[in-house]
């Protein structure tokens, strides 16, 4: 008996891209929704997973790690889904996030884009990111700089 791959029709990383996009859709279009952060967060980390799967008898890990490690910005990816998936992130290397903090009401980031004015200084709707270095992170401009950076890892 085979083990079964991939989930249903989502069978390579690419098809978990194509998911990527769609939680980044679902998270433009009402960024107070929290299941789709979770959602784009967890399914980004795990592009690196499906890219670098384990065969018998070999370990791609040491390549994911490497990747994972690779920038800040896939740290934080890192940090913010293992915590989600797991209630807290306990390893010992998810030093990045300092909190996370769902705001409610105030300025529309998709009206006032986060980027231009500090999430931490606006009252801005949606997942903010509170980073160990001090500064805070809008959950929009985070998940768009991740899907760019698989769009263009992935050459899509």
């Amino acid at each position: 008996m085979t083990k079964p791959h991939g989930f249903a029709t989502l069978q390579s990383a690419t098809d978990m891209l194509l998911k990527l996009r769609h939680d980044f859709a679902r998270m433009q279009s009402d960024p107070d929704d929290i299941y789709a952060a979770f959602d784009f967060f967890v399914t980004a980390e795990h592009i690196v997973d499906w890219l670098h799967p384990d065969a018998p008898g070999s370990s791609q890990r040491a390549e994911r790690e490497r990747i994972r490690s690779s920038s800040p910005m896939l740290e934080i990816v890192s940090h913010i889904a293992n915590g989600a998936k797991h209630f807290v992130a306990l390893a010992k290397h998810h030093t990045s996030v300092a909190e996370l903090e769902q705001k409610s009401g105030g300025f529309s980031p998709t009206a006032f884009s986060p980027r231009a004015f500090s999430p931490a200084a606006f009252q801005m709707a949606g997942l903010h990111i509170h980073l160990a270095d001090g500064s805070v992170v809008h959950a929009l401009p985070l998940a768009e700089d991740v899907l760019t950076h698989w769009e263009h890892a992935l050459g899509i």
